[in-house]
């Protein structure tokens, strides 16, 4: 029944289960996320640090930063394909959205990777 439902026969159920996935892995990280701060408590940037320097916290930023970005991308494309009726221009302003997305993964990715291990 699922994998039928994930064919070309409806094409929009893979960008939809896409979105929802998106944001169970945004939750998931943002409870872990709280929890760690509510248990740890960081005060100073010597503490901030020592949260976000190992690698698997990093490789799990880099996850959900990349969810996000997969989520405003669909987001923002569904809103613009229901209330831009003008090709071009919301050809346009998907271009641009897309290239601000790109560029926020990038820098995200270059803070992180650029935190020294402690």
């Amino acid at each position: 029944m699922l994998i039928e439902l994930l064919t070309k026969k409806y094409p929009g159920m893979r960008l939809w289960l896409a979105q929802r996935i998106s944001a169970v892995v945004m939750a998931f990280y943002l409870v872990v996320f709280a929890l760690i701060l509510i248990i740890r408590q960081p005060s100073g940037y010597a503490q901030w640090m020592e949260i976000m320097s190992p690698w698997w916290w990093r490789l799990f930023t880099v996850l959900f930063l990349t969810s996000l970005v997969m989520h405003a991308w669909l987001g923002v494309r569904d809103v613009f394909k229901d209330y831009i009726f003008n090709i071009k221009l919301r050809a346009l302003l998907q271009i641009l959205v897309d290239v601000l997305l790109i560029i926020y993964l990038c820098w995200g990715g270059v803070i992180l990777w650029s935190i020294q291990f402690s």
